[in-house]
């Protein structure tokens, strides 16, 4: 995984197309038998209390790194991974196996603070598709 471009710029797409397709990889949808069409599909579905969780933690780590620098708060972003292998425990499902995947891909491209402020707008981005495709505050 590489936030950057050939130029050194995040690519454009992380805060575009591949996040909201990123997004919708996080929401089941089932039909609605009463007025057609699709529907949010909760039991499925991650929800947004679960993400408000980790973007949150995330938006801790980054004022942690801006107070302590990055060096000293890298063993604390590497440690997501394990939070997110707790949520995804299928016997105790919190998080959808999409998720997971996401957060630990991501957090291992992440080797520099350069890499986690790219990361953190990415985040950003498909945290604002997957509120953009209708799924409700829970």
């Amino acid at each position: 995984m590489s936030y950057y471009d050939k130029d050194g710029n995040i690519r454009a797409e992380l805060l575009d197309a591949e996040a909201e397709k990123i997004a919708k990889s996080f929401i089941r949808y089932r039909q609605d038998t009463r007025r057609g069409g699709q529907m949010v599909d909760t039991r499925g579905s991650l929800t947004s209390a679960q993400l408000r969780r980790f973007y949150g933690d995330f938006k801790q780590l980054q004022n942690k790194v801006g107070a302590q620098g990055f060096n000293r708060v890298k063993p604390l972003i590497k440690m997501v991974k394990s939070k997110a292998a707790y949520a995804a425990n299928p016997n105790n499902r919190k998080i959808p196996d999409t998720f997971r995947d996401f957060l630990v891909k991501n957090v291992d491209a992440i080797n520099d603070e350069k890499d986690f402020e790219a990361f953190m707008l990415h985040f950003e981005a498909v945290v604002g598709f997957f509120y953009g495709h209708g799924v409700s505050n829970n």
